[in-house]
């Protein structure tokens, strides 16, 4: 009877070289797995120490042989020219993560079919929105792709949210991710943070190439203990890839904007200041950014102006006001607060067309006959002078009938709005309205009430003058 063969490294306690060797065959033999120090070493059955085992692998990690994993793990790094395990012809291709709630991904890539499905461990720390490389089989037995990324090409998103807990020599930050993940943080890079806060870190490492095995980087503020309804709310926003702050360069090159309108300016312009104009906004709008106007003109005719703030009057093309503009795209509007697209210098100042200030803006003017039919218009840039901003309550008084400013003007353009509205409903425009739900909250941001939010003849004669100028 033969008797099997004992690999020669097992009980043995091998050199570092030869522990690289070995270590290395061993992923090769099994390209899917993911080991730390510990499972190799027993793998292996070698009496070297885990600490000898740790240097190897590290050393491996150095020579781009493995890669390492945020738990402490390692596994094989691709190598050009591999074999694609699991399968047969395998192929490259490059897309974007789009993470799902167990922590797999897909990856949509243009001009594919199918998307490519992920499982989370081998994702390689890939984030949602990241665009990535992928090699992709199709698995024996399977009709559908299979892939694992092979690189981060960019990152959608540098700063997270999580948790922060103490440890001798360094801290860690759990990250809010899916899948989850830790990130090392040198203790002079966590600010005033305590065990248990929640932070925003900055990842800076993301292979893991310093002393820490998995990713590092710095905490860029505190939130504080976890809870709070402000803390809650940044929360969100945070973990949707919002930046709750502007970056300094951007807030300076606001902060260097004139306020003063020249006349040599206001001549490239038409002049509407001596035109009736006003903002109809909610009770606890800070920044007004349209507003509608009208006159009378002699022959009976009507003129109605829609209006919005000439952003790019202040906002120059590539500029980092500009680049910030563009990564955000738009404010986002929670039920306490509002994250602005462009700093407050702008958003809150001087693109707010606020009653009594000169106002630069962007017009589409509509000149209406007595039948309330369009009958000419003009697209252009302006300047204007707000007379009164209304809230909508404020606004539907006087539209119910309440004596008020602007008593005839509100209601000729109440006239003319539920007319548009008309005619759009009976040219086949559909109605997608559907109730919006509103809270109160207490001084703590608390609900203390929720209802449904009434949309009255003051919404819509904004709502229908907007979808006339667009």
């Amino acid at each position: 009877m033969s008797r099997k063969r004992k690999s020669k490294t097992t009980g043995n306690k091998l050199s570092a070289q030869q522990l690289q060797r070995e270590l290395l065959k061993l992923f090769q033999r099994h390209p899917k797995k993911r080991l730390n120090p510990k499972q190799a070493a027993r793998k292996l059955k070698v009496t070297n120490s885990k600490d000898s085992v740790q240097a190897a692998l590290d050393k491996l990690v150095e020579d781009k042989k493995l890669h390492p994993l945020g738990d402490y793990k390692y596994k094989l790094r691709y190598q050009p020219g591999g074999d694609a395990s699991d399968g047969k012809d395998a192929t490259f291709l490059e897309g974007t993560v789009d993470m799902t709630r167990s922590g797999d991904a897909y990856i949509v890539c243009e001009g594919q079919e199918n998307d490519v499905h992920v499982s989370s461990k081998y994702l390689e720390n890939a984030m949602n929105g990241d665009k990535v490389r992928i090699r992709v089989w199709t698995p024996r037995g399977r009709r559908k792709p299979e892939g694992e990324v092979v690189k981060v090409l960019e990152r959608r998103q540098e700063h997270f949210l999580g948790t922060l807990w103490l440890y001798p020599g360094h801290a860690i930050v759990s990250l809010d991710t899916r899948p989850p993940m830790d990130v090392a943080v040198e203790l002079g890079d966590i600010r005033e943070a305590e065990d248990g806060h929640r932070v925003v870190v900055r990842i800076t490492d993301w292979e893991g190439k310093g002393k820490f095995k998995h990713p590092s980087g710095i905490v860029t503020a505190v939130l504080g203990k976890a809870g709070s309804n402000d803390i809650e709310m940044k929360s969100i926003l945070i973990n949707n890839g919002f930046e709750l702050d502007f970056p300094e360069e951007v807030l300076r090159e606001s902060e260097y904007l004139s306020s003063k309108i020249s006349p040599q300016e206001i001549a490239l312009r038409l002049d509407m200041r001596e035109i009736t104009t006003f903002t109809i906004d909610p009770d606890d709008a800070k920044d007004f950014d349209d507003a509608l106007s009208i006159r009378q003109l002699e022959n009976g005719e009507t003129e109605v102006g829609i209006h919005i703030a000439d952003v790019t009057h202040y906002i120059k093309e590539g500029t980092p006001l500009d680049k910030e503009a563009l990564k955000r795209s738009t404010s986002v509007y929670l039920v306490d607060r509002v994250l602005p697209m462009l700093p407050e210098r702008l958003s809150n100042d001087l693109c707010s067309l606020r009653p009594n200030e000169d106002r630069l803006a962007y017009s589409a003017i509509f000149i209406f006959d007595k039948g309330m039919k369009i009958i000419n218009r003009w697209f252009g840039r302006t300047v204007i002078h707000s007379d009164r901003r209304f809230t909508y309550n404020e606004a539907q008084q006087v539209l119910e009938g309440h004596s008020g400013e602007m008593a005839n003007e509100l209601r000729h353009l109440n006239k003319i709005a539920k007319h548009l509205r008309k005619q759009r409903y009976k040219q086949g425009s559909i109605n997608f309205e559907t109730d919006e739900v509103q809270f109160r909250l207490d001084e703590h941001g608390a609900p203390i009430e929720v209802f449904v939010k009434e949309r009255k003849d003051a919404h819509l004669l904004i709502e229908d003058f907007m979808l006339l100028a667009n």
